[in-house]
């Protein structure tokens, strides 16, 4: 999506209204695959990669998710979770 969909003049602008925070689980430490295994079911809470879950930064309470990848010429689905988000915080 970083390629392919977070570009797109239809998703850039929106974008830039969140502080992005990454979370990557593609790690061999078995220290730090548990650490990040226990942030998973904490703030994800679903195995689903990509995952984007926003935040209120006030209440620290989930305001929406979206799960899993956008396909190209399908943007208006992730354009419409941005649109939620943004406007369930105003």
């Amino acid at each position: 999506m970083e390629v392919s969909i977070f570009p797109l003049p239809e998703v850039r602008p929106l974008k830039g209204q969140f502080v992005e925070a990454r979370l990557h689980s593609d790690t061999k430490d078995p220290v730090l695959n548990a650490r990040i295994a226990g942030l998973i079911e904490t703030v994800a809470k679903s195995p689903a990669q990509p995952i984007y879950v926003a935040m209120d930064p006030q209440t620290e309470k989930e305001v929406g998710r979206f799960e899993g990848a956008v396909l190209p010429g399908q943007s208006q689905k992730f354009v419409d979770f941005l649109e939620y988000v943004i406007t369930e915080l105003q």
